[in-house]
């Protein structure tokens, strides 16, 4: 398997991970929210990663009602969020069966979200 921006490749198929990734960091970045990105390092199938990202979704959701927010970056990112490639990234992880390979992408999810945060925090450039 190869990776490459965010995208992971199996001889069968890509999988992107760059939307969701985006929610997690919107998520940090407004909200100070991390229990998603930590839940996630614990995660050995597919089923449980799925079950967390929809949580982060219900917060995100919510989030995105708000009228006012602390964090421009974070609003601006936010508008970039296309939801219908988050949906198909999370059918894409839930296809997964091998638990290395769920590791992998979760761990990769985490990393992204982390630094793109940071980012949106105002800590580093683009």
């Amino acid at each position: 398997m190869k990776y490459y921006l965010g995208d992971i490749l199996s001889e069968q198929e890509t999988i992107r991970v760059d939307q969701i990734s985006r929610v997690l960091a919107v998520l940090i970045a407004e909200n100070e929210e991390y229990s998603y990105v930590d839940k996630l390092g614990y995660v050995v199938s597919p089923d449980l990663a799925v079950y967390y990202l929809r949580e982060a979704l219900r917060d995100y959701s919510s989030l995105t009602t708000k009228t006012k927010w602390d964090n421009p970056r974070a609003r601006e990112e936010a508008n970039k969020i296309k939801m219908e490639y988050v949906e198909k990234e999370i059918q894409d992880i839930a296809r997964i069966n091998d638990p290395k390979e769920i590791r992998k992408i979760v761990s990769l999810i985490a990393a992204r979200a982390l630094a793109r945060a940071n980012y949106l925090r105002g800590g580093g450039e683009k």
